[in-house]
């Protein structure tokens, strides 16, 4: 490996997982260990490596007594591969090398009392919001104090995986919405990442990263998650209607751009003279 120390080759596998498309880790994983001269170096960092993988991820699993999805996130992390079910009142204990909860307990003094009406107004807007656009989708959302106001945290993620057809992909976004307990206005900072990876015969990736700023009306619990929930679905929706009309476009710009011009000779085929040409006579017969 010339001069690279155990400490950059560790580096290097380590960017190499935390880059891995959805649904493709372990295979990354397998790669991996055929890169690095002994398995060790891998297995010394594993642990850490898979944690922050899989939160950042915002990767779903079923809650062992209530049986929804709850998402393993940074926002929700509460101990060492412990993380926060609010809905399911549950503290989960989550193994990431084996991806799978190892046990659970009732959640103690983890859920702040007072913002606790907000968090679960917020909750169900979010959940019904889900259930109806994202397919195989869940969301869990935070409460906490920030300062002298409350702050909402909304995580969503949605992932359909299909190695069969060569493709695997992941929707994830993450709100905050901060606000006076008293009413206002409400901010609401979002996080929209979009990664799909195409593999049938080539190697092809969208890997699509969007922050929004937005503000909407406060008051009651029921009234600032509406109106909160309604700007971050609009929201949403035009980042949709965005990467619909990429798409729609992108034959005749981004890849019209990436084939070549003119033939490898330099030179345009007259159409007029076709059956000039080798495969015009061949055609011909």
């Amino acid at each position: 490996m010339g001069d690279v120390t155990e400490e950059e080759l560790v580096q290097i596998a380590k960017n190499f997982l935390l880059n891995s498309p959805p649904g493709e880790f372990m295979e990354v994983v397998t790669d991996v260990r055929a890169l690095i001269p002994t398995e060790q170096l891998l297995n010394n960092h594993a642990a850490e490596t898979f944690r922050d993988y899989n939160t950042e991820q915002m990767i779903q699993v079923l809650s062992p007594h209530n049986k929804h999805q709850v998402l393993i996130t940074k926002h929700g992390e509460v101990g060492e591969s412990e993380y926060l079910d609010p809905r399911g009142n549950q503290v989960i204990a989550f193994d990431h090398i084996r991806q799978e909860v190892s046990s659970s307990h009732p959640i103690n003094g983890e859920l702040d009392s007072d913002v606790e009406p907000f968090r679960a107004a917020f909750d169900d807007e979010a959940v019904k919001y889900v259930n109806e656009h994202y397919t195989n989708g869940a969301t869990t959302v935070y409460g906490k104090r920030k300062g002298n106001q409350y702050q909402v945290i909304v995580c969503i993620s949605s992932s359909k995986f299909n190695p069969n057809n060569f493709w695997n992909g992941r929707w994830r976004s993450t709100w905050q919405i901060t606000f006076s307990p008293s009413g206002g206005q409400a901010t609401i900072d979002g996080k929209l990442q979009v990664n799909v990876h195409y593999y049938e015969e080539g190697n092809v990736q969208l890997n699509n990263t969007v922050e929004k700023h937005l503000q909407s009306a406060g008051g009651d619990p029921s009234a600032t998650a509406v109106n909160a929930m309604k700007a971050i679905i609009k929201a949403e929706q035009a980042f949709h209607a965005a990467l619909d009309a990429s798409y729609t476009t992108m034959g005749d710009t981004t890849f019209k751009a990436l084939r070549r011009a003119l033939p490898i000779t330099r030179m345009k085929i007259d159409w007029n003279k076709i059956r000039t040409y080798k495969i015009g006579a061949d055609l011909n017969k």
